[in-house]
């Protein structure tokens, strides 16, 4: 193992200390949403997502380039605070990896399926090709006021 420099180890320590401050920013204007120009769901995509007007999700999280471990702890703050803003639909990219065998495509849905999850989601499912296809999935979110009433 080699040596950092002082510089590098004080952003390394900067970027742990500040880690429990991350603040996750969500999409206020769909036109600014990572790219995303006037795409289409499927028709089955549509009765899921029927409560956004132009059928694009609300937020995005791209987890190209995260660790396992440091990407599972930035999924789950990012649907938490989806939850607690009653956003409802999020696109979840995790990519491909390389040969179709990336460590995060296939981690994730295991993730989203967990017991930490239930209370929050309705379902997930593949995007379609528009929004990234298998290197991306679409999730819906429970609302929050009307899981309070039950």
């Amino acid at each position: 193992m080699s040596p950092i420099s002082k510089s590098d180890k004080q952003i390394w320590e900067n970027y742990v200390a500040n880690f429990n401050s991350f603040n996750i920013n969500f999409v206020n204007n769909k036109k600014n949403l990572v790219n995303i120009k006037k795409k289409n769901f499927s028709a089955t995509r549509l009765k899921v997502f029927k409560k956004d007007k132009n059928n694009n999700p609300e937020g995005v999280i791209d987890l190209h380039g995260y660790r396992l471990r440091t990407a599972k702890v930035v999924l789950h703050n990012y649907i938490v605070n989806a939850y607690e803003k009653n956003i409802r639909n999020i696109l979840i990219i995790t990519g491909k990896g390389q040969n179709n065998r990336g460590a995060l495509r296939k981690e994730v849905p295991i993730w989203l399926n967990d017991k930490v999850y239930m209370n929050l989601l309705i379902n997930y499912e593949t995007a379609p090709s528009k929004l990234g296809g298998t290197g991306a999935l679409l999730v819906r979110i429970k609302n929050k006021y009307k899981s309070q009433l039950i």
